[in-house]
């Protein structure tokens, strides 16, 4: 069984999107990891999106460090009430991303005019983080949409903790989320033989019209290599009429020349 522990005045567990973006995909351990990685390079760590109740904007900085090299990247995000997204890419490359619910995403490189066209549900808008706190998913952190399902509920140094099992336990036996309050404050993951796979750490938590952790740490294991460590940290967050900027209403330039991918055929060779 895993413990939870209080460090830096932040319970820390496992879990996280890894949304092909460091934030956020959440649960990779259940997806393919060759899709995975090669959908990370291909897309530059755009973002999967996700559904919302609320119209916001924010910005987050990420810094990943592992096997002893350092990789920042920073985006603008930008969440329509309808579940539309559009990311803004600041670094490490210039890229504009527009999704919806549906799994149809657009990825407009500005220095080439080119715009790649993904239509898949993992690019689904309700598998990304910010999302699910706008629309209150976070009670579950969209597990069952993942094939999980809720096994046990206990409580334990204050916190109420979820067990989910996967209907295959391929790779994730268990995953644990802990809330405290009405909040999650950690998930882990674990192998069939009760190790550690990842943790995800959800802190510094920010009220207005939705609670948004504004500090998300996560850490993911390796018996093959150093661990693989991952800060998000996250600013400027404004709801509504104070969200105004004009990437909002951006649109893929008609010009653009589309690149269509299909990651069935692409990932099956």
């Amino acid at each position: 069984m895993g413990r939870f522990v209080l460090i830096h005045k932040s319970y820390y567990l496992y879990g996280a999107k890894t949304t092909l973006r460091p934030i956020f995909l959440l649960h990779t351990h259940h997806i393919n990891n060759m899709k995975r990685h090669l959908l990370a390079t291909l897309l530059l760590l755009a973002p999967i999106v996700a559904a919302a109740q609320v119209r916001l904007s924010i910005d987050e900085k990420s810094v990943q460090v592992a096997d002893g090299k350092k990789k920042t990247s920073e985006r603008s995000i930008y969440l329509h009430p309808d579940g539309r997204m559009v990311v803004e890419q600041h670094s490490p490359k210039h890229s504009i991303t527009h999704s919806n619910a549906l799994g149809e995403m657009r990825i407009y490189t500005p220095s080439t005019g080119e715009v790649v066209v993904i239509n898949d549900s993992e690019m689904a808008s309700t598998k990304e983080l910010v999302s699910l706190f706008a629309s209150g998913g976070y009670v579950d952190m969209a597990l069952p949409a993942y094939g999980y399902t809720q096994s046990e509920v206990r409580h334990e140094n204050g916190m109420i903790i979820k067990t989910f099992v996967p209907k295959s336990s391929a790779g994730v036996a268990k995953v644990e989320l802990a809330f405290r309050g009405q909040l999650p404050i950690c998930m882990i993951y674990y192998n069939n033989k009760g190790e550690t796979l990842r943790k995800v750490y959800f802190a510094q938590y920010e009220y207005g019209r939705i609670p948004m952790p504004m500090r998300i740490t996560e850490i993911e294991y390796s018996p093959k290599r150093d661990s693989l460590v991952r800060l998000s940290t996250y600013s400027n967050l404004l709801f509504d009429a104070e969200a105004n900027s004009e990437m909002f209403d951006w649109q893929v330039p008609a010009d653009a020349k589309r690149i269509d991918i299909d990651p069935n055929t692409l990932f099956a060779k």
